[in-house]
């Protein structure tokens, strides 16, 4: 089963939009122990002790459907895993080299607001995909 407390979610700004706001936090009631931390920059050698798992948001990221997003969580087991979501600019190359892999959402472009909010759906999808809840529907 999918462990949400060891996920995080670091994100390069603040949210302005209400209604993204609201949505993310239905999600964050329904995975209390997920983390989400606004910041101004990445710091990823702070994210890099004990061997974690960084993720980095990225349009030239791998694709995954959601049951293969939820294979690829527990393919983890139990480290840490921090998913990075850029700014309007994106993250910079030299963050992305030392990531552990590269994830887009979709072909599609999203404003880095939406893209915290569709991944938030996604982990609770996976989450829900592996205890088995009727929430993912096949």
């Amino acid at each position: 089963m999918l462990q949400t407390n060891r996920l995080s979610i670091y994100a390069i700004g603040k949210i302005k939009k209400n209604w993204i706001r609201d949505g993310i936090n239905q999600y964050k009631k329904r995975m209390p122990g997920l983390i989400i931390n606004e910041l101004k920059i990445f710091n990823i050698n702070n994210l890099r002790l004990n061997n974690n798992i960084i993720i980095c948001l990225s349009e030239e990221g791998r694709q995954f459907n959601s049951i293969e997003l939820n294979s690829l969580l527990l393919n983890f087991k139990n480290k840490k895993i921090f998913f990075l979501i850029g700014d309007a600019d994106g993250i910079s190359s030299d963050v992305k080299k030392q990531s552990d892999l590269l994830l887009s959402l979709s072909r599609l472009t999203f404003p880095h607001e939406l893209a915290r909010l569709i991944l938030l759906e996604q982990i609770y999808r996976a989450s829900s995909i592996s205890s088995n809840s009727p929430y993912h529907r096949v």
